[in-house]
Order: C-alpha cells, then sequence, then structure tokens
C-alpha cells in the first residue's frame, strides 16, 4: 500500500484551518459591557446597559444596590424582558443582546441629594462562548 504525504504547503493551509490564531479577540469588560447612569428626575435613575456587538448581558445577573446613600432606597428596579437563550452553562436564561435601559425607582428623603449606586452585571461572547466573571461598578450621582 503506497503512503500519502502532504505537501509542505498543504500542511500550512490545513494547520491555519484548525488554528486557534483565528479565534476573535476578547474585549476588555469596560469595553464589551458599556453602563451609563442619569438621574432623570429627583426620584428615578436610568441606567442603560450596552453590551458590545457580539456580546450579551445575563438579565438575571443585573442587580443594583445603593451604597452612601442616607434617605435614600431602591423601591423597585424595571427591566424589560430579554431574548430566551439555552445556556451550556446556566440553562435556560433571559439575555440582552443590544442596548438595554433599567429604570431604578428612588424612595428619597427631601434632603437626600448624594448616592453612590453599584451596579452589578454578567454577560459572555456570542462567537467564542466565553463568559466574564460577574463585574460591579460604582457610580457617584447627585441627586436634583
Amino acid at each position: 500500500m503506497a503512503q500519502q504525504s502532504t505537501s509542505p504547503g498543504m500542511q500550512k493551509r490545513l494547520s491555519d484551518l484548525f488554528s486557534s490564531s483565528k479565534e476573535e479577540e476578547l474585549l476588555e469588560p469596560d469595553l464589551a459591557f458599556k453602563l451609563k447612569v442619569v438621574a432623570s428626575g429627583p426620584t428615578t435613575l436610568v441606567v442603560d446597559l450596552i453590551p458590545a456587538d457580539g456580546y450579551y448581558l445575563y438579565r438575571d445577573r443585573i442587580r443594583f444596590a445603593l451604597k452612601n446613600a442616607r434617605g435614600v432606597a431602591i423601591k423597585s428596579v424595571k427591566l424589560p424582558p430579554g431574548k430566551v437563550k439555552n445556556d451550556p452553562t446556566f440553562g435556560r436564561m433571559e439575555t440582552y443582546e443590544k442596548p438595554v435601559q433599567a429604570e431604578i425607582a428612588l424612595e428619597r428623603a427631601p434632603n437626600a441629594k448624594n448616592i453612590t449606586l453599584a451596579a452589578n452585571y454578567q454577560g459572555c461572547n456570542e462567537k467564542t462562548g466565553v463568559c466574564y466573571p460577574p463585574m460591579g461598578k460604582e457610580i457617584n450621582l447627585n441627586l436634583p
């Protein structure tokens, strides 16, 4: 039986085909998942969560809390429904692949002005399946 050999050029093409060098570079967390917060009124915060193209956020991993907020408490958080995804790690989950807006209603004493909003969230890269560890940000706000 004759042996088949592969030319060096063919070996390179096969190597390139199966090489991990073609994998997408992952973005830094702050670029993959952007966050903007605005006090839209004396008792309302609007939070924009913006996943980069090819990334998504888990709806049930989005949490908000207040720090250094004497006289202010979170009354409710409204998030729109997400797109249902069957995640291999977490099972059936709602996700956001596009920018989403959360509305936070506050209970507030009249003299309360300064607060720190702690936002926690988790998301993944769709193409590679890589999920980022849960991350958090603290945003200082002056209430109108």
